[in-house]
């Protein structure tokens, strides 16, 4: 039960939000606020308002009391602690309100890949798996100075994680924590990932000349010396080899991606500049390549989230991969699907998320669905409609990109049901597991609807 001075609360603080200059000038009027009338005030306020509304608490302890109501009343609980960031804030010089060293300063040259490495590098060297990728237009390649300091707040954010984790396994029944990656590394690092990553999806468009899904013995030839015209034979030999791990002839993105690792960029950077290389597919992959601390710090990112998703394993609790902007969502893809091949192995511990409302959505899940069927791991997911909306279409616009956001709400509906029912099968089969993050009704019925024919269909 509610005591009325709590749906006051409530009603207040909803018709607030429904108030459009003041959602918009909210960021401002915070700061204003913290200016004349202080943190103490502002925090005080906003602590038993918004914060009361939208957050159960600040700590296990907070938290207790709508887990207990929320349980008698037959909901289960994900501990999420909301914490996300985003290229323009992590743009933004550290000032007096912002911990220190959060937001990494940015230098003007642009970035070439190759850090200060051997001429000889290999060009297939150890690496995590690139996986799974979705279209990054608009993207802006730059040459980015990291802090330690920014590292240490992300390694900070990971015992705040832990500490989720750990009040997720003393939930009744199955426990669920949610993880978001923009809080374990640097938003411009993930950027230049998903820059990197789409990358090397593009090289297998290019390579694929006949369009057939796959990429031969000569297809590989021509694309292997328009990057590095100096190689031999026995070279390109070699790295076909190394990508045909099937040993047909032939491979397709998911072979492609999985045996060109992030790792490999800079040192087939700097054989491209050692050789001279000056062709469209060469000056492209060199723009956006990851330095050498860029994956270092990619290494460290994916570090992080394997700390936790061990954390995750040792207690039994469910880990959500939030999925966020659709500029980072390669890079949390691949560290999704990375972690997925070491601990879905018997039983689903790591969820990737995935958003309907873009337009790609239904082929990255296809795609992922396939992998783990290959890799023999047990996909796990959580299908939602999408959050960003008018971000992603103001940054379209903006950029004078197409945006990823399904242009009708029709068009998102159709899509996520497409969604529903493909995974609803790998359901049935005992190869997945699913959680239907939804409010919308029609959605839930259906997904019930296909929970009943099936003996498969009970892991939702």
């Amino acid at each position: 039960m509610r005591s009325t001075g709590e749906l006051l609360r409530m009603y207040v603080v909803l018709k607030a939000c429904s108030i459009t200059p003041l959602v918009k000038n909210a960021e401002a009027l915070v700061r204003t606020s913290r200016r004349v009338l202080g943190d103490a005030f502002t925090f005080g306020v906003m602590r038993h308002t918004f914060m009361k509304q939208f957050c159960a608490g600040e700590n296990e302890e907070d938290l207790r009391p709508t887990i207990d109501l929320l349980r008698a009343n037959g909901i289960a609980t994900i501990i999420d602690y909301a914490a996300e960031d985003d290229v323009e804030s992590a743009a933004k010089p550290a000032g007096k309100g912002d911990a220190a060293g959060q937001h990494p300063s940015t230098t003007a040259a642009t970035t070439d890949g190759s850090g200060n490495t051997a001429a000889d590098a290999a060009p297939l060297i150890d690496g995590a798996p690139v996986l799974g990728a979705t279209q990054l237009p608009g993207a802006v390649a730059v040459s980015r100075t990291y802090s330690y300091e920014d590292e240490a707040t992300c390694d900070k954010h990971v015992n705040i994680f832990l500490q989720a984790i750990a009040t997720g396994a003393k939930l009744p029944g199955q426990g669920f924590a949610a993880i978001k990656v923009t809080a374990l590394g640097n938003p411009t690092l993930l950027e230049r990932m998903s820059a990197a990553l789409l990358e090397i999806r593009s090289l297998f468009r290019e390579a694929d000349l006949d369009g057939d899904g796959f990429v031969d013995r000569g297809e590989f030839d021509t694309l292997y010396k328009q990057l590095f015209p100096a190689a031999s034979q026995e070279t390109i030999d070699r790295a076909f080899a190394s990508l045909d791990w099937e040993g047909n002839g032939k491979v397709d993105i998911i072979s492609w991606s999985h045996r060109i690792h992030l790792a490999d960029m800079p040192g087939m950077v700097q054989r491209i500049k050692s050789q001279g290389t000056c062709t469209r597919l060469s000056q492209e992959l060199v723009a956006v390549a990851l330095t050498r601390e860029e994956v270092k710090l990619a290494k460290a990112l994916l570090g992080r989230v394997a700390k936790l998703a061990a954390a995750a394993v040792g207690t039994n609790v469910k880990l959500m991969i939030d999925a966020e902007h659709s500029y980072f969502q390669p890079a949390i893809d691949h560290t999704t699907q990375v972690l997925s091949l070491t601990y879905n192995k018997d039983s689903p511990i790591i969820f990737n998320t995935y958003q309907a409302y873009l337009k790609g959505s239904y082929e990255r899940l296809a795609e992922d669905m396939e992998r783990a069927r290959r890799k023999g791991y047990v996909f796990a997911a959580k299908l939602v409609r999408g959050a960003y909306v008018q971000l992603e279409r103001k940054r379209a616009d903006a950029l004078g990109y197409e945006s990823p956001i399904w242009d009708t709400i029709e068009g998102t509906h159709a899509n996520y049901n497409k969604c529903l029912e493909a995974v609803l099968d790998e359901v049935a089969q005992d190869r997945a597991e699913v959680m239907i993050a939804s409010h919308n009704q029609a959605s839930i019925e259906r997904t019930v609807a296909g929970e009943l024919l099936g003996p498969g269909c009970n892991d939702l």
